[in-house]
This record gives structure tokens, C-alpha cells and sequence, in this order.
């Protein structure tokens, strides 16, 4: 069965998930969310439901082991953890799960910045959710997981050719990065003391944050592994920086941009040293600021190549957000005042 809107609800009767009286007695709202792979929200008036996921091949058959198959695994795994989404149904042959839908929560995107300005209390709330999300994964077994390296920090496997996989815009930046030896020689150094002791998210953003007060609900496990949890940190710092770069005003050439967003980068960077903030005093140690830093570089350049999706070539912005990135990667001592000066 593949899942559409008009039979989610009947998957959710033959699984024991719904009811027909239910369904008779309530005007149930189906919508679909579907990006890399199907979504679809269940809904009743009081706005308590499932989240319906099912794998979406790109093409060809389906894989054996899909980013849902996985997902289902991992929340087994954390089953019962604060933080984490309570798995109700998993069906291996349709490669669906379900999911509670986080009613109370709203996604952290709708909160981190409020008229224009970061909210720094979002931020403090968001670091500390992660720090005990972090504590509480420590114990989690790991070791039947690959521990691979995001893809990102690998770019040297990467070709800088255009094709049904890789627009011009992203094979252009691939070859920007690969003629950079210091850049590539960062990345070459985070892959190869990649730590592989603990169960990490591997996609965290703003939007696979789900807040309520001062809980958080940590969304989307699909990428989850053993890895650094500094990756998971730098997750969501590249969502604040990101969204600075993106409210930018249009520049006529990359020297005019970087003097517009150094100018309105200050209540940013009160939002990255409260997310720090957050997250260490959850922790016996501090972690390293600096390593953090050259991680955000590499997020950084995963998000650049994601947005490049489709495009021709590399903007003002895209520029602006490459130089970040780079900066990041091989100078982080001095972007270091941004995590210590609140």
C-alpha cells in the first residue's frame, strides 16, 4: 500500500490505530507533509493525532534498509526517553511508522526569531534540551551503527559534475570547496577523528525542534548515529547563522553583503552564545568551543549545497554563506567570542 491522503486513515483502522466509530463520529483533518519521504498528519478537532511516515524511494525499487526503517529502529531504541517521540506502530513491509502528533509543540522555526530579532531565551531552552538529550544517549548500544562521518565532511568523494543528482550550482560549489586544500584539509582531519562512542541526531535544526515551554521534542531520527554530539550542536547553530545570512537585503556584490550582514549579526550572535551557554551547563566538561566552530563550517557547506538544489550558479549570498563557512573551517579561534560573550 502506498499512502496517500485518502487511504492514511484506512491503514490507521487495519493497524488498530483508529476506529470506525471514531472516524464516523469526529472530522478527521488529513494533510500531507511529504518531502524526502511521504508524511502525513491525522488530526482530530482537538488537535491530538498520529504523524504517518512512509518511505519514498527516488527511484527504482525500495531499499532494504530505508531512512524510515532506520527512523522506526532508533526510536524502538529510545523508547520511553525524554525528548524523544513515542513510537506507536511500525509496519517493516510497508516501511510506515506512527508517530504521536506533538499537538502541544510548536516547531522551534516559528520561535527562535520574533519580529526580526533572535529570541534568546529560545535559544538558552533549545541548548539545554540538547545537552540532557545528549546525557540521556549515552547509554544507548550503538555498536551494530556504521559511525560514518556526515557526508559533507567527506566532499572529497563528491565529483563536480552536473547531472540528475547534482545541479550546476552544486557542482560548482563542490569544485570551489575541492580547490581550497585548506578547507579540504579541515574536513580530511574531522573524518578521520571522528568519534564513534555515542548515539547522536545527525540532522538537528530548527525545524526537527518541537518546543513547549521549557521542554523540547527532538523530531526526525532518520540520520541518527554514533557520532560527535558537537555535530548535533552545530545543527543548530547553522539555523541561526543561516537565517542571518537570509535576511540579508539584496547586495550588488559580495563586499557589499558581508558589510550589510556584519552589521546585523549582533543579536545573532547572542542567540549562538545562549544556545552554548545552554548546552554546557548541562555537562561535567566543556566541550571544545573551537572544534565546534569548524563543524559549523562544515554544516555550513552542507546547507549552501542543499540550497544550490536547481541552480545555475553561486549568488552574492550563496558567496557570503561559502565564506562563512570557510572562515569557520579554518579559523575558529576567531569566531571563538562568539560562543563567550553573552
Amino acid at each position: 500500500m502506498i499512502l496517500t491522503r485518502h487511504n492514511t486513515a484506512l491503514f490507521l483502522i487495519n493497524n488498530g490505530l483508529l476506529d470506525m466509530g471514531s472516524l464516523l463520529a469526529n472530522a478527521l483533518a488529513i494533510r500531507s507533509h511529504s518531502q524526502r519521504n511521504r508524511g502525513f498528519s491525522v488530526l482530530w478537532p482537538n488537535g491530538q493525532g498520529y504523524y504517518v511516515k512512509q518511505h519514498q524511494p527516488d527511484a527504482g525499487p525500495w531499499e532494504k534498509r530505508s531512512s524510515v526503517a532506520h527512523e522506526a529502529d532508533m526510536l524502538q531504541r529510545l523508547a520511553d526517553r525524554p525528548g524523544v517521540p513515542t513510537l506507536r506502530f511500525y509496519d517493516a513491509w510497508r516501511q510506515a511508522l506512527v508517530v504521536d502528533w506533538l499537538a502541544a509543540t510548536c516547531s522551534a522555526d516559528e520561535r527562535a526569531v520574533r519580529a526580526g530579532l533572535p529570541d534568546v531565551s529560545v535559544a538558552q531552552v533549545i541548548g539545554r534540551a540538547l545537552a540532557r538529550l545528549h546525557q540521556d544517549l549515552t547509554g544507548v548500544p550503538v555498536q551494530d551503527l556504521a559511525g560514518n562521518p556526515p557526508w559533507v565532511i567527506r566532499l572529497d568523494r563528491l565529483y563536480p559534475l552536473a547531472g540528475e543528482d547534482q545541479s550546476w550550482g552544486q557542482a560548482h560549489l563542490v569544485a570551489l570547496v575541492q580547490s581550497l586544500g585548506e578547507c579540504m584539509d579541515v574536513l580530511a582531519q574531522l573524518a578521520a577523528d571522528w568519534p564513534r562512542e555515542q548515539l547522536i541526531h545527525g540532522d538537528m535544526k530548527w525545524q526537527n525542534c518541537r518546543l513547549h515551554g521549557e521542554r523540547c521534542v527532538f523530531v526526525d531520527w532518520e540520520m541518527a548515529d554514533r557520532g560527535d554530539p558537537l555535530w548535533d550542536v552545530a545543527g543548530l547553530c547553522q539555523s541561526w547563522l543561516k537565517d542571518w545570512i537570509d535576511r540579508q537585503p539584496p547586495a550588488s556584490d559580495a563586499r557589499e553583503a558581508a558589510w550589510q550582514a556584519s552589521q546585523g549579526f549582533v543579536p545573532y550572535q547572542r542567540a549562538l552564545a545562549q544556545v552554548w551557554r545552554g548546552y554546557c551547563q548541562g555537562l561535567e566538561a566543556t566541550p571544545d568551543a573551537e572544534r565546534l566552530l569548524r563543524l559549523c563550517g562544515a554544516r555550513l557547506l552542507q546547507t549552501l549545497y542543499e540550497d544550490l538544489a536547481g541552480e545555475r550558479d553561486l549568488g552574492a549570498g550563496h558567496t557570503l554563506l561559502l565564506q562563512l563557512a570557510r572562515n569557520l573551517l579554518v579559523a575558529p579561534q576567531t569566531a571563538r567570542h562568539w560562543l563567550e560573550d553573552a
